[in-house]
C-alpha cells in the first residue's frame, strides 16, 4: 500500500478506507509566516484532522510535529482535540543546535525610525517582495533584510542596541504532539490483543549506552547538546544502532550518522537530475537583475538547491517516530509529505506509506528522493 497523492489532504485522504491506518506521522504547516511561504502561514483545519481520525485505526497514534511557540501549538493541539483525537499524552520534545535567532533587533531598528522616519532604509525598502520582517545573528554576525546594519548615533538607540522585540531566542528544539484515536475497547491490553493498537513502541527506542540501553525520555538530542548529559536522550547514538540493522548497500551508502538538521547530501540524494534553484527564505527575495543575490542585499549570496523545501527534517527523527507508532508492514500516513522524509523513513524500517502532497513541486522532488532510497533497499 505504497502511494503517494498530489493534491489537498482533506480531498485525498476520502480515496482511503475507515481504519486502515497504523500511524499517522506528520510535519504539517505551522501557522506563521517566517519562511515566506503562503502554506506555513496555514493553520490546518478540522477537514484534514476529521479525515486523518477516521482513517486511522482505533488506538492508532499520531505524531504532529509543531512549533514550539505557544500560540501555534495551542491551536494544533486544539485542532486536533476537536477532531475527536485523545491529547493527554506527553509531547516529545526534539533538541537541536542548528536553529538561528529571528528576533527583531530594536537598536537597529529604532536608529532607522530616528534616521529615516521608519526602520528600514529608503534605498533598501524591498516593499512586497520581502515578507519576512525580522533581523537577526548567525554565527556571531548581525543580518537584517530591513537594510542591512547601521551606526547607532541617537542616545534612545544606543540605549536599546540590547534589545529585541517581544521574547523571540534562538530556537532550539521543535515539539511532537502525540495525539491518538480512542480506543474501542474498555482497556489498553483488550485493544493491543484486538489490533495491536493503543500502544507505542518504546522498547525498539532505547537509547544504547556503555551500561546498557536506556528506556526513552520524552526529549530527543541531537549533536551531544548537553555534553555528558546527551547521552540519556542521544538520538543520534540510537540512529547508528539502527543503521548496524540496515542492509550492507543501504548502511555504507548513507550520507550521515551524526546531524544537526539534514545535510545537504541527505536532502539532495536523488534529485541530481534536477534544475537548482533559490530555496528556503530566498523565494520571493530574489533580485530581479541576479538571481544569485537577494534583492536590495548584493552581500548576501544565494546558494541554489534540488530540494527546495525550507523545512526538510532528518531521515533519523522521522526514523525514530515510525518505529515508535508502528511495526513492520504497518501503513504509516504523512498527510503533509513535504520533500518526502517520512516515505523514505518507512522505506528503510519496513513500514508502507501514504503521502498526500500539495505543491506539485515538493510532490516530484518526494517522488525522486523516495524512489533513491526504494531503489537501494529491494
Amino acid at each position: 500500500m505504497n502511494k503517494l497523492y498530489n493534491g489537498d489532504s482533506a480531498e485525498e485522504l476520502k480515496k482511503i478506507d475507515s481504519d486502515s491506518v497504523d500511524l499517522v506521522c506528520t510535519d504539517p504547516p505551522y501557522g506563521y509566516d517566517f519562511m515566506g511561504k503562503d502554506w506555513d502561514k496555514v493553520i490546518v483545519d478540522n477537514k484534514t484532522w476529521d479525515e486523518c481520525y477516521r482513517v486511522l485505526k482505533p488506538g492508532g497514534f499520531a505524531f504532529v510535529m509543531s512549533a514550539p511557540r505557544s500560540d501555534v501549538q495551542y491551536r494544533m493541539i486544539q485542532k486536533l482535540e476537536q477532531s475527536g483525537f485523545r491529547i493527554d499524552f506527553t509531547p516529545i520534545y526534539w533538541a537541536y543546535s542548528s536553529g538561528f535567532p529571528k528576533a527583531y533587533n530594536m537598536g537597529q531598528s529604532a536608529q532607522k525610525k530616528l534616521e529615516f522616519g521608519k526602520a528600514r532604509r529608503p534605498d533598501r525598502d524591498l516593499g512586497k517582495l520581502t515578507r519576512n520582517r525580522w533581523s537577526g545573528e548567525q554565527e556571531g554576525k548581525l543580518f537584517s533584510d530591513t537594510g542591512g546594519k547601521v551606526e547607532l548615533t541617537f542616545d534612545e538607540s544606543k540605549y536599546l542596541e540590547k534589545a529585541y522585540g517581544g521574547f523571540q531566542p534562538k530556537p532550539a528544539v521543535e515539539v511532537i504532539i502525540v495525539a491518538m484515536k480512542p480506543l474501542d475497547h474498555k482497556t489498553y491490553v483488550e485493544q493491543a490483543l484486538d489490533n495491536n493498537k493503543g500502544v507505542t513502541w518504546l522498547g525498539d527506542c532505547r537509547i544504547p549506552d556503555e551500561d546498557g540501553d536506556r528506556f526513552p525520555a520524552n526529549l530527543l538530542v541531537q549533536d551531544n547538546k548537553l555534553d555528558d548529559n546527551s547521552k540519556y536522550f542521544d538520538l543520534d547514538k540510537w540512529w547508528e544502532s539502527r543503521l548496524q540493522k540496515l542492509p550492507i548497500n543501504i548502511a555504507e551508502g548513507f550520507p550521515f550518522l551524526y546531524v544537526k538538521k539534514p545535510n545537504k547530501k541527505e536532502k539532495e540524494l536523488g534529485l541530481e537530475k534536477f534544475t537548482k534553484k533559490p530555496a528556503g527564505s530566498y523565494l520571493g527575495n530574489v533580485d530581479s537583475k541576479n538571481a544569485n543575490t537577494i534583492s536590495g542585499d548584493p552581500s548576501r549570496k544565494i546558494i541554489p538547491r534540488a530540494n527546495t523545501h525550507p523545512t526538510v527534517k532528518p531521515i533519523e527523527l522521522m526514523s525514530y517516530l515510525v518505529i515508535l507508532g508502528s511495526r513492520k508492514d504497518d501503513v504509516v500516513l504523512d498527510p503533509f509529505l513535504g520533500s518526502g522524509t517520512t516515505a523514505i523513513s518507512c522505506v528503510l524500517n519496513n513500514r508502507k506509506y501514504v503521502g498526500i502532497e500539495m505543491d506539485k513541486d515538493y510532490y516530484t522532488i518526494s517522488k525522486s528522493r523516495i524512489k533513491y532510497w526504494e531503489n537501494r533497499f529491494f
